[in-house]
């Protein structure tokens, strides 16, 4: 049946549906009335008069539909009545995505919602990974009584290869390999070496038998600079992507035990990432993402309210279609239901699909090229008049948005209220605080002091010692190697502290030889986890061919004498 087919007034009656014109209790009793077939001239008035009048609001409110929200915690904006805009705070639960070039107020919107969301969520955590605009909200919300951390990024305390609560360690192994090589732009064929390196690792310090004494990622960078066997090419291009890394941001990364992310998930804090390379921002971002994420689908909770609002701002580098190997993309449509809401600005279209289906709510702003509009507003379904009227009239502060939940699907249009934020904050004097603060309350376990590193001991200047003896097994030997490898020979099976006092030399001195002689194959070190808390205890074994090697040294000339 044809539009031109139906009565004046079933026409009305459709009109006033589609827009939910009749969603209060005489709207439901006209269309009570109309649906049992009465006439009644009342009823077709209210009705008559109900279209007429939308009809012209929307004809001034331009090409989208006026919207009905109006119950919510949460107010988005103005209408463009000057109405305010609302809806549960719940609808966060499921994901959002702000698409809007520099200029355009994405920022000031994002101040304007998490103003609001503080109260009702017990964590909060936003990253500024460009500016440092999240920190106004100190001071403000101070105000209210709520406390938030502004925590610089060189302030963390973390460890990557800690395995988060929930999941269980050779299942944390390939997950954390694969977010460094994503992180770190490193070849696939690094993620093999990186695997099974992190697997050693955790079964050497016990971590696979329940220890809690991880291994930290200076470690790992170490263990993979030592194995012979690993493929040249992947193993050079992890080292040269690594050190850099660690010598920016590598004090916040040794620790044994750092902050857990379900410890922070109960705090407020604003990550200050600004002024860091971008691999750090990168990779301490995805460290406590991808922790909180994978530890929240490992409990298996489900249908859980929000408790925890992540928001990014400038979070190009999360989800551009380059950092698909990273996993926290597919992880969002993962982690919906279990408390956490994802809030993701960015400020082009370029990003992963995965990101566009799992993000529920959208919100579009001034843009500066047309195939960001084209493509976003294809995403939420705008029309073609839409769009055009999108790209000639959104100014700064004016929004396109469209809620993933709740009845009113349609997109609409939405200004967020200005109020200067930073005038406000310096006619009271307020102050902004930066540190830790209560942070530093949360136990850690910090890793000793790395004695060398691998790339030190290359470039390292020519040694003091005696001249180095050849062994019969064609290893070179220093004095001092030669008396820590007696000390074990003498003395097998004890722990390796032992070895500095018996050899007569540093603790220090004694890591670094010990360790060459270790790489050298002729003394074997075994863990034992003597209790489940506490360090594992080092004990050495001497090879066949340490014994070789001490007697081809007592065979050989003292340096000087004749041959």
């Amino acid at each position: 049946m044809h539009e031109g087919d139906l009565s004046p007034q079933l026409r009305e009656l459709l009109y006033a549906g589609e827009h939910r014109l009749l969603d209060d209790d005489l709207g439901r009793a006209l269309a009570r009335i109309f649906s049992a077939g009465i006439s009644d001239p009342f009823a077709s008035e209210q009705l008559r008069e109900r279209v007429h009048k939308h009809r012209v609001a929307q004809a001034f409110a331009g090409a989208f539909p006026l919207p009905h929200l109006s119950s919510g915690e949460l107010i988005l904006g103005l209408d463009v009545k000057g109405r305010p805009l609302r809806c549960p705070m719940q609808y966060l639960n499921a994901h959002s995505l702000t698409v809007a070039g520099s200029g355009s107020g994405k920022t000031y919107r994002s101040l304007f919602m998490l103003l609001q969301i503080a109260p009702h969520t017990r964590g909060m955590w936003l990253f500024d990974l460009r500016k440092r605009e999240f920190c106004i909200l100190q001071p403000l919300l101070r105000e209210l009584g709520i406390e938030i951390i502004v925590l610089p990024g060189r302030e963390l305390r973390l460890n990557p290869l800690q395995v988060p609560l929930h999941v269980e360690p050779i299942d944390w192994a390939p997950r954390v390999a694969d977010m460094i090589v994503g992180v770190l732009v490193l070849p696939s064929r690094s993620t093999k070496l990186l695997h099974t390196s992190i697997l050693e690792l955790y079964e050497n310090h016990g971590v696979l038998d329940g220890a809690t004494g991880f291994p930290t990622l200076p470690e790992l960078r170490d263990w993979v600079a030592r194995k012979p066997q690993a493929n040249v090419p992947a193993k050079q291009a992890l080292l040269d992507s690594l050190d850099p890394v660690l010598m920016s941001i590598g004090r916040s990364l040794s620790y044994r035990r750092g902050w857990t992310s379900e410890t922070l998930a109960n705090r407020r804090i604003i990550f200050e990432f600004a002024g860091l390379a971008e691999t750090d921002k990168d990779l301490l971002l995805n460290t406590l993402l991808l922790a909180e994420f994978t530890s929240r689908v490992a409990s298996g909770t489900s249908n859980r309210s929000m408790d925890l609002f992540v928001s990014c701002d400038e979070a190009a580098r999360l989800v551009a279609p380059s950092r698909e190997s990273i996993g926290i993309a597919d992880l969002m449509g993962l982690v919906r239901g279990t408390g956490i809401g994802l809030d993701l600005s960015v400020q082009s279209s370029d990003i992963l699909p995965s990101v566009l289906s799992n993000t529920a709510s959208k919100f579009i702003g001034r843009c500066g090229a047309a195939r960001d509009s084209d493509l976003i507003g294809a995403a939420m379904g705008l029309t073609a008049d839409q769009r055009r009227w999108m790209s000639m009239n959104l100014r700064p502060g004016l929004f396109v948005g469209q809620l993933g939940e709740g009845r009113w699907r349609y997109p609409f249009l939405f200004e967020v209220p200005f109020i200067d934020l930073q005038a406000h904050v310096r006619s009271r004097g307020w102050s902004i605080r930066r540190g830790i603060g209560e942070l530093d309350q949360i136990p850690v376990v910090a890793s000793e002091p790395r004695t060398q590193s691998v790339a030190a001991e290359s470039s390292k200047p020519p040694s003091r010692e005696p001249p180095a003896h050849q062994s019969g097994t064609g290893i070179s030997l220093s004095e001092a190697d030669v008396r820590f490898l007696r000390a074990v020979a003498d003395h097998p099976g004890e722990p390796s502290t032992v070895y500095a006092r018996l050899a007569k030399m540093s603790t220090k001195r004694a890591k670094a030889i010990r360790d060459r002689l270790v790489t050298a194959g002729l003394i074997r070190e075994h863990r034992l986890q003597a209790t489940a808390r506490g360090r594992s205890s080092i004990i050495l074994e001497p090879l066949p061919a340490a014994q070789q090697a001490l007697q081809s040294q007592s065979n050989a000339p003292a340096p000087g004498s004749a041959s």
